[in-house]
């Protein structure tokens, strides 16, 4: 029998002088490059060990974000709009910002940064894990499925807020962990990207399509990747 799981994933974010996208090289995505990706963040985690670290981790379901926003700097429109905009930007993934956190199966808390410590020891359960962490997401899986994300994101650091954002509820939709290969994702704690860059978008396509299906292992993914590359046109 398959139990629930908590998975968190954090971040040790570097901080840069200069907040750079992806640049006009990037926009071609390398299918070899995406193919290894995959395979970094989706299989594995960023901390500790469960039963589902070694297969695929999604929503199978809606998505339904909830914004709370306790850290009083008006940042709540601006994570609204960028989960708003998820859909537009990752196929088959169904997703809506509500109202209430009583429908949420995402919770997305906005916080100050000297408050961080003490809202992910009361949401998370995690206090120690948070003195190592600038931003942090918390997974429940079963067999694959995810059943609660709940992200804690600092609102009151630009860098901070706009890499958090990203980085923290794509990997509450399950790309779980990071890698420092990844010069092209927000999936390794040591890049730039503060952006929803173009090779993550096709990285989170990928894990939504259809065909990838909650609690794959990587061998049944391997088999499964080159069709699900060739629909949607990301082979050579």
């Amino acid at each position: 029998m398959h139990k629930l799981l908590t998975v968190l994933c954090l971040s040790v974010v570097a901080t840069f002088t200069t907040l750079t996208g992806p640049s006009a090289g990037e926009e071609v995505v390398d299918p070899r490059a995406l193919k290894d990706a995959f395979f970094k963040t989706v299989f594995g985690l960023e901390y500790g060990g469960h039963a589902d670290a070694f297969r695929v981790k999604r929503f199978e379901g809606p998505v339904r974000f909830f914004v709370d926003d306790r850290s009083g700097v008006g940042r709540a429109l601006e994570a609204r709009r960028f989960l708003n905009r998820l859909p537009r930007h990752i196929g088959h993934l169904r997703a809506e910002v509500v109202d209430r956190r009583s429908r949420a199966n995402f919770n997305v808390v906005l916080v100050r940064d000297k408050d961080f410590a003490a809202v992910v020891a009361s949401e998370l359960r995690a206090d120690s894990i948070a003195m190592n962490a600038r931003c942090l997401v918390g997974v429940t899986t079963l067999n694959g499925r995810i059943q609660q994300s709940t992200a804690v994101i600092v609102a009151d650091d630009d860098f901070l807020f706009s890499r958090c954002l990203v980085e923290e509820v794509l990997q509450g939709l399950g790309p779980m962990n990071d890698d420092d290969s990844l010069t092209e994702s927000v999936f390794n704690d040591q890049s730039q990207h503060a952006t929803f860059t173009k090779f993550d978008q096709a990285l989170m396509n990928v894990l939504y399509h259809p065909m990838i299906r909650p609690g794959m292992t990587d061998s049944e993914a391997f088999r499964t990747l080159p069709q699900v590359f060739a629909d949607l046109g990301l082979s050579h």
